[in-house]
């Protein structure tokens, strides 16, 4: 394990990392590190609470991912690279700095970019989780986890899709982390062998739970609903409501099989028959349609 260490008036120079307008940072702030000669651009993220159990497993996590990192061997994924410490305390860790302008939660929700493009970006996230699951050198599962739409960039050099804050992700013996679209999400109490749970409710992360969330992420870019906060009767309902629209059977069938005891898949060539013109399948005029809308007004995706 390298270490990276700062005085802390090293730490007050460095400039905070700006992020677009519409990316929140809850348990960190980022800040650039003074670029050096032939060395692509770092940065330090510090989390804000340093101490307790949390942090712990935050530290194991990303030890675990720097130590596998070349038998990972995913070019897509932005790994911590030293453990950061500030006036001789863990602090969080360095790595290197991905120019982007926005995560694909900014992207996937524009009116200006194309639903064929949208596609291509679904598609790169698709086959980050798939080389993620087809590793099999290492001694415990390792799992992206937690799939979101704000989990992924798109650089604004190789026009690529990269996986970050993998310091949530499942690898080695590190305890589980929240899931946005699992944890708390009532309906996976119906397909136990499926979605398992923890002592604590939260989903053991495996391939079923990362073809959820990535079917939720299609979902949310199809259209506007907080798919993953749905009951299972409401989200049958809107599945109803895409057919009668004219929706694609192929895609009614892959996002029915999240709730079911089939395993999940990756959708594949079934991503291209997502239609041109989405506006047709608002989420909100089912909401509508249903007098629905006082019940999930509260909810964004």
């Amino acid at each position: 394990m390298e270490i990276e260490e700062f005085t802390t008036k090293q730490f007050e120079r460095l400039e905070p990392l700006k992020l677009a307008d519409d990316v929140t940072s809850i348990e960190s702030n980022l800040f650039k590190l003074p670029e050096k000669v032939n060395v692509n651009k770092k940065v330090l993220k510090r989390y804000k609470k340093i101490d307790g159990n949390y942090f712990g497993n935050k530290l194991l996590t990303i030890n675990a991912l720097i130590d596998y990192k070349d038998q990972i061997g995913i070019e897509e994924l932005v790994y911590p690279e030293k453990v950061a410490v500030v006036n001789k305390e863990l602090v969080g860790f360095t790595m290197e700095l991905i120019e982007n302008n926005h995560n694909l939660s900014t992207l996937l929700n524009s009116k200006e970019i194309t639903t064929r493009e949208k596609i291509k970006l679904l598609k790169q996230v698709e086959s980050i989780i798939e080389k993620v699951q087809y590793i099999k050198d290492l001694s415990k599962p390792f799992y992206l986890a937690d799939i979101h739409e704000s989990n992924f960039i798109l650089n604004n050099d190789d026009k690529k899709v990269y996986a970050v804050d993998l310091d949530g992700c499942k690898i080695s013996n590190n305890e589980i982390f929240t899931m946005k679209y699992g944890s708390f999400n009532e309906k996976f109490f119906e397909f136990p062998h499926k979605y398992p749970l923890d002592e604590c409710d939260n989903p053991i992360p495996n391939a079923n739970t990362e073809w959820y969330c990535f079917a939720i992420m299609i979902l949310n870019t199809i259209t506007d609903g907080p798919f993953y906060k749905l009951t299972l009767e409401d989200f049958y309902n809107y599945m109803f409501y895409l057919k009668r629209r004219g929706f694609p059977n192929e895609l009614l069938d892959y996002f029915n099989s999240i709730y079911c005891n089939s395993k999940n898949y990756a959708p594949k060539d079934i991503l291209d028959l997502i239609p041109n013109d989405l506006n047709k399948f608002s989420f909100s005029e089912f909401l509508d349609e249903t007098g629905k809308k006082e019940k999930y007004k509260l909810y964004k995706k």
